[in-house]
Parts: structure tokens; sequence; C-alpha cells
């Protein structure tokens, strides 16, 4: 058993709640705690949190229905088969069925509907998760052969067996198991009382089997943290089952859960889709490269990455017109130059043999041979003007010739 978290609610103050951190044998680890359902939520992580209900508030009786293999069904049929000892509408009320007994009888817990229901709401809007809920008579400690009773205030709770027990005022305890005495044939169980150290100890005089006091000090947490058994009833069943918390608490949410799953496939199909047009596209432009390729190489036969294999003879064939003597290069380290030049116009310009010969004006001889100057410059060209003729315009009209260092 995981470490636990124990609550009940202070009797003396109905909004109070009183709490106890157990280890995972069962004992007490620091003192008792008190606040609101919210305070308790907060030290709550990583524990398995039980709570207590009032004794008066739960009625334990048994039940017997042979045959029942479903507990959904057997839920379903408890509430009918006790409809004659409860005075309130089995529609009032919330039963739990503990573990099976001998020949088809089952332990029952009965407890008002609206009490159970107020007690996980309240729990809910705290955050608190409770894992169960036990009538307090059922943490008594037992011990297999005797009666077991604890005295608080003006209540006495009793603990006849192992699911069984009541609630009664403890100035009838006495008169009470008297009563009791005349259905017992063996001998009487020894009666266990535990008493506040500081009240009275209530008479059971009449109760003539043997009686055993233990005094307690402080809060009776304390001893019901010796008797809690998660063999206990849960009165967290059916309607007010934890997978039922869940199912409401996403009951709202299906209708955007159903959008949310719908929206998720249209756009995988959509995706599909997009994915099968790209790839139709795609093929299609390969074979259009291909295509390109084949008629500007035809004499290539064998055809693997046509993009790659097109700037290898690319690369090829500026190598062949020799070092910087390629157009594109010496276009490139020439048109910055001649862009950058004022009164410099460019008329055309042809490429043959590894030379670029550009036909410009000038304003005048000085620009031309600054021209050349600003060319040769970077040291990688070699220029030699062909022709310089001044026309009508005063305007020099010249040819220059343009190649690679070394060309």
């Amino acid at each position: 058993m995981r470490n636990t978290l124990l609550l009940r609610r202070d009797p003396d103050n109905p909004v109070a709640w009183r709490w106890l951190r157990l280890d995972q044998e069962g004992q007490p680890q620091g003192d008792i705690h008190a606040g609101t359902l919210t305070d308790a939520a907060g030290v709550s992580a990583g524990l398995r949190v039980v709570v207590l209900v009032s004794g008066a508030d739960a009625l334990l009786t048994r039940v017997s229905i042979p045959g029942s293999s479903s507990r959904q069904k057997l839920l379903r049929a408890v509430p009918y088969a006790l409809e004659e000892q409860v005075s309130e509408d089995v529609e009032d009320l919330h039963f739990a069925v503990g573990v099976a007994m001998e020949e088809g009888a089952w332990p029952v817990a009965v407890i008002s509907r609206h009490v159970i229901q107020d007690l996980t709401e309240d729990a809910l809007e705290a955050g608190l998760d409770i894992q169960q809920v036990i009538p307090e008579v059922l943490a008594l400690p037992y011990r297999g052969n005797e009666t077991s009773v604890l005295v608080e205030n003006d209540v006495a709770l009793v603990r006849t067996d192992q699911s069984a027990g009541f609630a009664v005022d403890s100035d009838n305890l006495g008169m009470l198991l008297a009563a009791r005495m005349t259905d017992e044939e063996d001998s009487l169980p020894p009666l266990h009382l535990f008493v506040p150290e500081d009240s009275l100890q209530p008479d059971t005089a009449e109760y003539v089997g043997e009686t055993r006091v233990e005094p307690f000090a402080g809060d009776p947490l304390y001893v019901f943290a010796q008797g809690l058994d998660g063999r206990a009833i849960n009165l967290l069943q059916g309607d007010f089952s934890r997978s039922s918390d869940w199912a409401a608490l996403l009951r709202p949410w299906r209708a955007t859960a159903a959008l949310l799953v719908a929206g998720i496939i249209l756009s995988n199909i959509v995706m599909g889709i997009d994915y099968f047009r790209l790839q139709s596209e795609s093929e299609q432009l390969r074979t259009q490269i291909e295509q390109t390729f084949k008629t500007a190489m035809p004499e290539t036969r064998r055809i693997v990455n046509p993009r790659i294999q097109m700037q290898q003879q690319l690369d090829k064939l500026q190598r062949k017109s020799g070092t910087g003597g390629g157009f594109l290069s010496l276009l490139g380290q020439s048109g910055d130059v001649l862009r950058g030049m004022q009164g410099v116009q460019v008329d055309g310009a042809s490429f043959r043999a590894g030379r670029l010969d550009v036909d410009l004006k000038v304003s005048n001889l000085q620009l031309l041979d600054q021209l050349k100057q600003e060319l040769m410059k970077s040291g990688r060209l070699t220029v030699e003007i062909q022709s310089a003729t001044t026309g009508a315009d005063q305007r020099v009209q010249s040819r220059l010739r343009i190649a690679g260092v070394g060309t």
C-alpha cells in the first residue's frame, strides 16, 4: 500500500477537515493538520487519498443475491433487494457493495445520494483526487473476535464484523449491547472500547462479556489509522466511481474531440492528395529536364542526374577555354568596370577564341586610356585597343579586346 492521506470532516466544524499522513505500513507520519479541502489537496501529490464519512450517515447491512457474477448487474439489483429495509426512496440513496461473503451474501453500505455527491463535487472543485470513501465505522481496529467501539462526544461507533457495524448515542450503548446478547448463542465477544482520555467511559454494565478499555489522546484519526483496511467497502462505486468522474469530465469535450479527429483525418487526406499531385508534377518536370538535356547534349547516352551532369559539362567547356578566359569570367570581371565609368557607352560585344571584343563610345581619348588601366588593374586581364576614331559628335568610338592573362 502506498503512502496515504487520511481525511475526516471535523465533527465540531462542518466546513473544516482534519487529515493525517500514513506511510506504506500505515503508520502515522507527523501531526494531524486542519484546514479546507483545498489545503489538503496542496499536500496530496503522490498520495492515496482516503476520506472517512460519518458513521451516522452510512447504513451497513447485507443482502443475498445468489448467482450474481456481474458487478454492474449486482449494483442495479441491490436497491430493490433492500427497498423494504430503508426508510427513504431508493432513488435518493447510493448503494455500494463489498467483497462477497458466504452463500451469495454481499455486504452493502447505504448512504444518502446528496451526501456522497456533495463530497465528490467539493473534492473536485478543490482539486483533490480521492481514491476511497469509507464509512468510518469500517476504519475502527477490528481483530475478528471482538466488538470494537469508539466513543467521541455523544456518539459511539460500533464495529461488529469485517463489514458490519453501526452508530448509536453513547448513552444507549449499554442497552443496545445488552439487547444484542439475547441473539448470541455462543460466548460473548470481547468488547474493545476506545475512549478519549478526558471523557467519561460510557455505561456498559449490562454487557456481561469481557470489556477492555483503551484510552486515546488527541484526535480519533490516530485510532482510525490503526484499522484502515483496503478491503473496506469503497463508496466510490456506480455513478460515483472514479471512472464515472472521468467520463463526466470528458463528456463536454466529446464533440470537440470528434471535430479534432475529423480535422486530423481531413488534413491527412489533403496532404495525401497534395503529395500525389506534387509527385506527379515532379515526374513531369524530370521528364522535361531529361528531354532538354538530351537536346543540348545528344552525345550523352546515360542520364543519372541531368542537373549535375549539365553543370559538369559546362565546367569542362570553361576549363578548355583557358584559365580566366571563359566568356562568363571575362564578362564578369570587365562588366563592373564598364558600368562604373562615367561617359562610357557599350554598343556591343562578341566572344571568340577566348577573347572578348567590346565596341564602345567614350567622351575622349584620356577616358579610353583610363578605362584600359582600370580593366588591367586587377592583374587578371589583358586589354588591347583595337581601334579609336573620333566621330562628328567629338566622341571616340573604339573597340577593346579583353582576354585573360596567359590566354
